[in-house]
């Protein structure tokens, strides 16, 4: 009785059938786990948004159209308040919350003050903008892994990809909207540009895009490195740095306090949380500008700090937010 074995060829055919339904069965259990936190992340922001509008009914808060609201914090000592969700758009010589358009530029800080009384608001502070910085560290779907602190925090449109400021969408789930490259999986590279906040209100461009005043300005004293005879980029963490006559709000270890941020000591540009520009040496007023533009890749984030600019400067790549 002849017995016949399988022939090489069978058994190739066999292991490679074997691959190809191991590698579907990936894909298809990948898919479903994306989906499955994909749906867990939509739930929970719905339920943070349901939270946020009964706590605003029961305080009397109303925010204007394409605003959102952010909690206060006391560690800054704000109170709760409306934001502009988007950066401000020149509408008739008013500054309007709007995803059309590209963001208003080439304003001096002073008359972005103006400006936003004319809409019924102000310039973001710099305490405002370090309560809205917190809340966005603070909520685990800005990391790139889905923990905070773990990964890095999106950093939006920073790769010059393209080489330009960008409109937003009406679309929050379309958070690369109108970048055309320069995406990756590692601080500097272009992601998200819309952050949430706990409040379940979306941001756009709080990273990224343009640069935004803050309303504070003041003479520099010791903010630096020592040494330092220029402006320079430098790390929040580096042991060396003097913070000099920075405002307290301003500093990213106040927030070591608020519940989460335990860590914030040791979080750098690695964790894309951005860096200070400043010089050591400087006596000079400056302006406050946060955030970064659309090619300042590594040194952009939402704790981003840049004091090289008088009061009279303006230019095209420097926005602003007004809150209410």
């Amino acid at each position: 009785m002849n017995r016949r074995g399988f022939t090489i060829v069978e058994l190739l055919i066999v292991v490679v059938v074997i691959a190809i339904l191991a590698a579907i069965t990936v894909v298809a259990f990948n898919g479903i786990t994306n989906q499955a936190k994909e749906s867990a992340r939509i739930a929970e922001l719905k339920q943070w948004k349901k939270k946020s509008e009964t706590y605003k009914v029961e305080h009397g808060i109303e925010c204007p159209h394409n605003y959102a609201f952010v909690y206060g914090n006391s560690t800054l000592g704000t109170n709760d308040f409306c934001v502009m969700k988007y950066e401000a758009k020149n509408v008739g010589g008013v500054p309007t919350s709007q995803a059309s358009g590209t963001p208003w530029v080439s304003i001096t800080q002073p008359n972005a003050i103006i400006a936003s009384q004319a809409a019924g608001g102000h310039l973001l502070t710099e305490a405002e903008w370090m309560t809205i910085a917190a809340d966005v560290l603070s909520v685990k779907y800005n990391w790139s892994e889905t923990e905070v602190g773990s990964g890095y925090v999106y950093q939006g449109h920073v790769n010059n990809g393209p080489d330009a400021a960008l409109a937003a969408s009406d679309d929050d789930s379309d958070a690369l909207y109108g970048i055309t490259d320069g995406t990756g999986d590692t601080p500097g590279t272009n992601s998200s540009r819309v952050l949430w906040l706990t409040s379940g209100d979306a941001i756009w461009d709080f990273s990224g895009n343009v640069w935004e005043w803050t309303s504070q300005q003041q003479a520099m004293n010791q903010v630096g490195v020592p040494g330092d005879s220029g402006f320079v980029w430098r790390e929040w963490t580096r042991t060396v740095l003097s913070l000099g006559n920075l405002p307290t709000a301003s500093i990213p270890d106040t927030l070591a306090t608020v519940e989460g941020l335990e860590d914030i000591t040791n979080w750098n540009s690695d964790q894309g949380v951005g860096k200070l520009y400043a010089n050591y040496s400087d006596t000079a007023t400056r302006v406050f500008r946060r955030g970064g533009n659309w090619n300042n890749m590594n040194d952009a984030g939402v704790l981003t700090l840049h004091l090289d600019r008088p009061p009279t400067n303006s230019n095209g790549f420097i926005g602003f937010r007004v809150a209410q």
